[in-house]
């Protein structure tokens, strides 16, 4: 990457990635303009997709305990409501079941069959917030900071959530370059509530663009590589659904960039929907090799993101990302926490890779 190309990146992730960019929010539409004037100065045409997303959002949420009140985050998802009893690890014996952040994938369901009222989760390594999304539909989950946990465990605890039932207007942003059979390179644009996202995933957007400007200079690949910046992925995959919903027609690869620029550069080889291209991974892996540098490959019974819909319409899938994340979801993932070395790392090996894709 060019000095001067690096600068622009850093001085256009210090205007975009300083604000919560959650679907239909200002700061995702303030991103989207941005992102249209960028392409428009470099003459890249583009195009949006509209679609409308219903969805629960948190408002505020708070647990009774001893006489004190312990300030909460609700999952997207949890219903409003009030939900009482005795707090406990043992997601058999709880009416509310404390699950670790880590676990919340196999308990939250068990806890939800088991008759539980609602879930609190917290993080084991970070004393903050998490903001989640509840999969099990119509089901309170709610979290608290690792500190609430000694107050919390084995008491008896009111929780109250507000929320709220929102239908609000997305879109992804696509742009193409070549022809040919298509390639494609995805990133989402969102943000969980709360959070800034710089890591996720700001950075993996980011370096979309600037991916695409560089192409556009010199472009003489015998394929097409289609840009598809996502919106509502923290919402549920809900941008790739829809697009994969209008057809995929001569489209056989799936480069997913989420969360990059953290430290522990991935390559996901199986995540929460099984395992992902084995030929676009061995291409992927030759050429890493090639250039000499460090990435692992990982797997992650939790990890799902937009490439997903893409393997289930039969594509094969590349998951780019860092693992492990600590900070996922968290305040923590903000500009202060990128490795700009990887990022600058990810830069030049996404870019070699494309103008070598024919070759591998």
């Amino acid at each position: 990457m060019k000095s001067e190309t690096f600068e622009e990146f850093q001085k256009v992730a210090d205007e975009l990635l300083k604000v919560n960019r959650l679907s239909g929010s200002e700061g995702s539409v303030l991103t989207k303009k941005r992102i249209k004037k960028f392409l428009g100065e470099r003459g890249i045409r583009y195009s949006e997709e509209f679609f409308h997303v219903e969805k629960i959002f948190p408002v505020k949420a708070s647990i009774e305990v001893n006489n004190l009140t312990i300030p909460c985050v609700p999952y997207i998802g949890s219903p409003s409501g009030r939900y009482e009893g005795y707090a406990k690890r043992d997601i058999i014996k709880g009416d509310i079941a404390l699950v670790k952040v880590s676990e919340e994938a196999i308990k939250i369901p068990q806890a939800k069959n088991n008759g539980a009222k609602a879930v609190i989760t917290y993080m084991e390594t970070l004393n903050t917030h998490y903001y989640g999304i509840a999969s099990e539909g119509d089901f309170p989950v709610v979290n608290v900071k690792r500190e609430a946990i000694e107050r919390i465990e084995d008491a008896y605890v009111r929780i109250t959530v507000e929320t709220k039932k929102e239908k609000v207007l997305c879109s992804n942003i696509l742009f193409e370059m070549g022809r040919g059979p298509i390639v494609y390179l995805v990133a989402h644009t969102d943000t969980k509530p709360g959070v800034f996202g710089a890591i996720d995933n700001g950075i993996g957007f980011l370096l979309l663009l600037f991916i695409a400007d560089e192409l556009r200079k010199n472009y003489n690949l015998p394929y097409r590589v289609r840009f598809l910046l996502t919106d509502a992925e923290e919402l549920g995959l809900e941008g790739s659904k829809f697009h994969i919903g209008m057809g995929v027609k001569y489209a056989y690869h799936c480069i997913n960039v989420d969360a990059v620029g953290w430290y522990h550069p991935a390559v996901i080889y199986k995540d929460a929907e099984g395992y992902n291209g084995d030929k676009l991974m061995d291409m992927f892996a030759r050429h890493i090799q090639d250039m000499k540098v460090s990435v692992d490959f990982r797997c992650s019974h939790r990890a799902k993101s937009d490439h997903i819909p893409f393997k289930k319409a039969g594509l094969q899938t590349l998951f780019l990302s860092s693992n492990p994340f600590t900070i996922r979801h968290t305040l923590y993932d903000n500009l202060d926490a990128v490795n700009w070395d990887i990022v600058r790392m990810w830069y030049e090996l996404i870019l070699s890779f494309l103008r070598r894709f024919h070759k591998l």
